[in-house]
């Protein structure tokens, strides 16, 4: 992420970055986040010439909507704003037609680029509908509509451009076996959601490897990271 962070940091007009955890329960997801991406970029900058324009971190915000009733921290370094995930998109998400000032006052489109992270999704829901829904969806109908996979919508701009699961895949306990994960044995229609919005599936096998559950032991790990990212 912070290799493709970079490479976006010097396009025009610049993309402005937010990571956004949906569900994030007491919030210390974000906290470790937060605290590796600022020490890979202290390390970036130690290794760099003075000269070269190094880009900022992204904005990264933890939301949840408290009905778990887990931990609500509100200090300076674990803050989790009380959203649901319809709330959260439709605060942080990308608005249509948004511009700001460049630097000799002409207005110009704003960029976002907005990343969504959702770990252990609860059984039986599926989030990511909304995580694919195009910009400026009404809010009020996302909200009636679980399962809309926004499939009629001719939209090529996606509120988000990519989004991480993280807990079990497929025919796990997180999520919904085929509206988030688009298993065929659980299959509802001849396509799965995700491939009708144009987002590709990307296990992270890197990251799979070092994690672990409560769940978890020595003879079976079903802990996963998966991402899914727009490519139309």
């Amino acid at each position: 992420e912070m290799n493709r962070r970079s490479d976006l940091a010097f396009t025009t007009p610049p993309i402005e970055t937010i990571i956004l955890d949906v569900g994030a329960g007491d919030g210390r997801l974000v906290y470790f986040l937060r605290r590796a991406m600022e020490e890979i970029a202290k390390k970036e900058n130690r290794h760099s010439k003075e000269e070269e324009q190094q880009p900022g971190l992204p904005t990264i915000i933890a939301t949840d909507d408290g009905s778990w009733k887990a931990p609500i921290y509100d200090n300076k370094h674990i803050r989790v704003e009380q959203l649901s995930a319809i709330e959260a998109l439709d605060k942080y998400g990308p608005k249509a037609g948004t511009t700001t000032p460049d630097q000799h006052g002409i207005a110009e489109k704003k960029k976002t680029r907005l990343i969504v992270l959702c770990s252990w999704m609860p059984p039986g829901q599926d989030w990511t509908a909304d995580f694919r829904r195009p910009i400026n969806t009404d809010i009020a109908a996302a909200a009636k509509d679980e399962h809309s996979d926004y499939s009629g919508k001719e939209a090529t701009e996606r509120l988000v451009e990519e989004y991480i699961l993280i807990g079990e895949a497929d025919d796990g306990t997180c999520g919904h076996n085929w509206h988030t994960w688009g298993n065929p044995d659980f299959k509802s229609e001849d396509a799965a959601p995700r491939d009708l919005n144009g987002y590709e599936r990307v296990d992270l096998s890197d990251l799979s490897s070092l994690q672990f559950s409560r769940f978890d032991c020595e003879r079976s790990s079903e802990s996963v990271t998966v991402s899914f990212r727009h490519t139309r």
